[in-house]
């Protein structure tokens, strides 16, 4: 009980305040909220329309037991009013009535009858709901100054009410007469109905007038926020009876401004709250609200899915704090997708899968392994793919690319976490091996499910051609995949991890996703012509998404860049087969030629190419830096007149090169000029002349071309293009 003596503390504090404030004479004409409050009640009732329930407000009002000295029943008229204005014109004659005005809106209604309170305490009352006889009488007798007052709610359906049993009454009758916590109470603090509030309060802390639904829990977590109010569960009996009646603006049916876009903006507003709140309980309690306002859009979903785009578009770019997209998209995903590194762990492969899960657009659950011994950790990255998310499983297994061992221990604790029945599909996408073998352990188990495999990479042959090994596949398991596979191709049938994680999802998955035409067909080129023929017929090319230009601004980059020079921004690690060698000769031409150009390099390796850099006396046209964060380098990317890509070196070992650079995709959506470093006959190469106003080239080490294309950026820059 600790919190409520700190609140009862604050409470003391602020009647203190207010006896100070009000002992002070006011230098200009006071507001209406500066003048003393009387001891009592104001009920506070919006009216529009609800003719056909006017008498029964009526005659519950004026059976209240307490002294209509103590209490006020201010009407506001908003919108249409016509039959009803005569009915309290006319008890308007009665002292404790009063007749305000105000432009159609729920919220300015009530925040005008708040302006003209006189007594310590609001009630709101809606138009078509009533109070028990006694209910102002026992409510006033255990209001408290910095106190919010819970009553009994029961609906009423017709002439029947339910007792109380509802869930907003059982949450009531589960608490002492102050609740532990506010999370105790959370259902109750979410509506007007069936609670006294100090007026004090609300004369600070009004509704939000631009919203035309949510505003009362908007309202409530507002006053918790700011104010940390006392909650007090009413002992006496006093009793709200909300009545269940056709057209209510609180009872308003499921359509797409009611669930969808008034809920939208009653979360943005929740966000800003929480950006604020630092209290663990109060963000506690509005992460609740929200995920509550996310349910109204979810139970939308499940009815009209044919709308599903249109939310996650207005939704998707929600990024500050929190915002409930698990509970939006809960039940809805018919999709699995499998990737065994996902975000938030770094890692190209994960990048691109959940890019993959932004560009299809569609609801989906997400199982991955824990990455953290092998991958650093980038938070921020989990933005990408959480809109479209409901369940995100990660499975807690040593990360392996060939142990035998730990990959079938991750398989086995995935199929006993998921339930593989309620997909229609699983997208799996592997460098990583272990994402085809549970993919295909779930085509195995459910084989009307449609099963899609990416590969960013040939898996059989490294990036050297050479063969990669690593026994998994048991006589039996080959046994068992022989009885479904044609017998012209079981001579492809083996133990090995590397060749069945290409040979099975070409034979059992009903598409096949490479990322470029060379890719497929260096993957395919060991086969005979028949099993070639199978596998281009069900295959697909798709490169790697481009995201959206807001996706760049989701997070500031603190890159300083001399505006006086040419700024080419290098953006990847090095290793055998692409290496600094490119940026020493672009460096080296910049030198010898005296051009105003500077290259920035972000990599990982900086101690190596600082290393390179320094031998070679180019310190002062190549700045290293540290590798950024995947949203921090969108934003940079931006920054520079030239990005610099370059190929894979391949051509020593392979025929053909399969690779194609994730970082293009990037690239291409920041809107800067890119520079091309190809090898011949690559996939970039090809790429490379589709966009001649934005995108240079040269192949590897052609000195001479590179000279001219550095000549070109610099007379471009001299001459820019009005």
């Amino acid at each position: 009980m600790s919190e409520l003596k700190i609140r009862k503390r604050l409470q003391e504090i602020e009647e203190i305040k207010k006896h100070i404030t009000l002992g002070k004479k006011p230098s200009k004409q006071p507001e209406i909220h500066e003048f003393p409050l009387s001891e009592g009640i104001s009920v506070i009732i919006p009216v529009h329309r609800g003719e056909e329930y006017i008498e029964r407000l009526i005659s519950s009002l004026e059976e209240q037991t307490l002294d209509k000295d103590q209490f006020e029943v201010i009407i506001i008229f908003n919108g249409e009013y016509a039959r009803t204005e005569e009915i309290f014109t006319a008890l308007e004659k009665e002292k404790n009535y009063r007749v305000l005005y105000t432009e159609q809106g729920v919220s300015r209604a009530r925040n005008e009858g708040i302006r003209n309170a006189s007594y310590s305490n609001i009630a709101f009352l809606d138009s078509d709901d009533t109070l028990s006889e006694d209910y102002l009488e026992h409510s006033l007798s255990e209001c408290e100054p910095f106190t919010i007052l819970l009553n009994r709610l029961y609906d009423v359906r017709g002439q029947k009410s339910d007792g109380g049993s509802n869930h907003i009454n059982r949450e009531l009758s589960k608490q002492g007469t102050y609740p532990e916590s506010y999370y105790s109470v959370v259902k109750n603090l979410s509506l007007n109905g069936g609670k006294v509030l100090p007026t004090h309060l609300l004369k600070r802390t009004k509704f939000d007038e631009t919203l035309n639904n949510g505003e009362d829990v908007l309202l409530y977590m507002q006053l918790i926020s700011e104010h940390k109010p006392i909650v007090k569960v009413n002992p006496n009996e006093a009793i709200y009876y909300r009545h269940m009646v056709d057209n209510s603006l609180s009872r308003t049916k499921s359509n797409y401004e009611f669930s969808i876009t008034d809920r939208v903006k009653v979360l943005e507003k929740l966000q800003d709250i929480l950006k604020v709140e630092d209290d663990e309980e109060v963000r506690t309690l509005i992460i609740d609200r929200m995920r509550a306002q996310a349910g109204f859009m979810n139970r939308y979903l499940k009815e009209h899915m044919e709308d599903y785009g249109q939310v996650a578009s207005e939704v998707a770019h929600f990024t500050d704090e929190y915002f409930p997209y698990a509970r939006m998209n809960e039940d809805l995903a018919k999709r699995l997708y499998i990737s065994y590194c996902f975000p938030p762990y770094s890692d190209t492969s994960g990048i691109v899968m959940a890019k993959r899960i932004v560009e299809a657009g569609v609801p989906c659950d997400v199982i991955h392994n824990n990455m953290y011994d092998v991958r650093n950790m980038d938070l921020t990255l989990e933005r990408l793919a959480e809109p479209y998310i409901a369940n995100r499983r990660e499975i807690n297994t040593t990360s392996s690319f060939t142990n035998s061992k730990y990959i079938g221990l991750f398989v086995e604790r995935s199929m006993e976490k998921l339930d593989i029945y309620k997909y229609n599909e699983i997208y799996s996408r592997a460098l990583w091996p272990a994402s085809h073998v549970l993919a295909y352990e779930i085509f195995k188990e459910s084989r009307n499910i449609k099963w899609i495999a990416e590969f960013s990479d040939p898996l059989y042959r490294d990036i050297k051609n050479n063969i990669r090994q690593s026994p998994f596949y048991t006589k039996k398991d080959i046994k068992e995949i022989r009885k479904h596979t044609a017998s012209n191709y079981q001579k492809y049938l083996d133990e090995n991890l590397f060749n069945m994680t290409e040979v099975i999802p070409f034979l059992f998955a009903e598409e096949l996703v490479f990322t470029n035409e060379r890719q497929l067909e260096a993957m395919i080129e060991r086969f005979d012509e028949d099993f070639k023929e199978m596998v281009r017929r069900k295959s697909a090319i798709a490169k790697h998404p481009t995201l959206d230009a807001a996706y760049y601004s989701f997070q500031k980059n603190y890159v300083e860049l001399d505006k006086d020079k040419i700024n080419i921004g290098y953006f990847g690690n090095f290793y055998e087969t692409r290496n600094a060698e490119e940026i020493m000769n672009i460096a080296g031409i910049i030198k010898a030629d005296g051009l105003d150009v500077k290259i920035h390099v972000f990599t990982n390796s900086t101690r190596q190419v600082k290393s390179q850099i320094y031998s070679n006396g180019l310190k002062d046209v190549v700045e290293v830096n540290p590798y950024l964060r995947y949203f921090e380098f969108l934003s940079a990317s931006k920054s520079f007149d030239y990005l610099m890509l370059s190929d894979a070196r391949t051509s020593e070992y392979k025929r053909r090169n399969p690779y194609l650079p994730s970082k293009f995709s990037d690239y291409t959506g920041s809107g800067t000029n890119i520079w091309i470093q190809y090898e011949e006959g690559s996939t970039l190469e090809e790429i490379s002349r589709e966009e001649p106003d934005r995108i240079i080239s040269n192949a590897l080490n052609d000195l001479d071309k590179i000279r001219e294309n550095l000549h070109l950026i610099t007379k471009k820059q001299e001459n820019p293009v009005s």
